[in-house]
């Protein structure tokens, strides 16, 4: 694109339309209905309309396409163009509008026939719904990026986006047991946690110039124990979440509630994540993986390893740029009685 749209939904976005739970896979970039899109990469083209089939049970995300007929009237915004360059990397372009793709474009479709970077696909279709907030139509190109072996990259890390300034809100965090939704009491004011314990942030992100919440592009955390009036670093702070990449291939709800976590129970009440309409709301979960280690349910903070005392959770998350919120989270492991 040739304007500096703004950012909806990032790649790696929770996602529950449906309540189905699922990572986003592509970035949205928001421009009116009627913006031109361009290549920014040359390689052959294909064009299609699509539906997706999405299902909680069993769970499933999936892309049913069919070939674009130009002859045919389509009102669908479920239209894709489809670049895939020379080094086997692919370039998805959704929701242009079918009448405003180039007779030139649809000439070279299935055909091996490349297009150039900078040649026109089309222009962007308008959405019919809002997403909140603000409550104003969602017109956007979803743009997503497969590397050669299936790995989905970061579209965001690659475009020239408008500055941004605001760092992320890190709004609650909570311990709960492992693979559990429950947060443990707070008896003295500070909860008091045993066993094996999951840590989740509550968490949303913005771009300067917009209103739209999505989740953040790196989170850290380190954990202390207190000793005194001193602490002793115990886990110095390290990558939780580095979202260059997804860590996964194919199938988009895989690690969608390992990542992240559809509610937390707290004493105030049930806590949801809301991927869907909006406003977004995320809930992190920071000790089921690493980049190194990958994400299972399992993992999790084995507070048995620990004496018993009081720990220090220290937690960083931050946007593309570097703009970042800074928390810490004190509780008390007993697992001795």
């Amino acid at each position: 694109m040739k304007t500096r749209p703004l950012v909806g939904a990032q790649f790696h976005d929770f996602q529950n339309y449906s309540k189905v739970p699922y990572l986003h896979g592509g970035a949205d970039l928001r421009a009116p209905a009627g913006t031109p899109v361009y290549t920014p990469v040359s390689g052959t083209v294909t064009l299609s309309s699509y539906r997706i089939d999405a299902s909680r049970s069993p769970l499933r995300f999936a892309y049913i396409r069919s070939p674009f007929r130009p002859e045919k009237e389509y009102t669908s915004k479920y239209i894709e163009a489809c670049i895939s360059t020379s080094d086997g990397t692919v370039w998805y372009f959704r929701h242009l509008d079918a009448a405003s793709i180039p007779q030139a474009v649809i000439s070279k479709a299935g055909r091996g026939i490349p297009v150039e970077a900078g040649e026109r696909l089309g222009t962007i279709v308008g959405w019919s719904e809002s997403v909140l907030p603000p409550t104003e139509k969602y017109d956007h190109i979803h743009l997503e990026i497969l590397a050669s072996d299936g790995t989905y990259l970061n579209p965001i890390s690659l475009l020239e986006l408008p500055p941004d300034r605001d760092a992320p809100v890190i709004q609650g965090i909570w311990a709960v047991p492992n693979e559990g939704s429950t947060a443990f009491d707070w008896p003295e004011h500070r909860p008091v946690v045993s066993g094996d314990i999951d840590i989740v942030i509550g968490i949303t992100d913005t771009v300067t110039g917009s209103a739209y919440r999505h989740s953040p592009y790196l989170v850290r955390a380190g954990l202390r124990r207190e000793n005194g009036s001193e602490t002793a670093v115990l886990l110095p702070m390290a990558d939780v979440f580095r979202f260059d990449t997804l860590p996964i291939h194919g199938d988009r709800t895989q690690l969608a509630t390992v990542i992240y976590r559809e509610s937390v129970r707290t004493a105030a009440g049930e806590i949801l994540a809301n991927g869907s309409g909006g406003p977004r709301y995320f809930l992190m979960t920071l000790t089921n993986g690493n980049p190194v280690l990958g994400y299972r349910p399992e993992y999790s903070l084995r507070t048995r390893d620990l004496a018993d005392g009081v720990y220090i959770l220290d937690v960083e998350a931050s946007d593309l740029t570097g703009n970042t919120a800074r928390r810490s989270f004190e509780f008390l492991v007993r697992n001795s009685r």
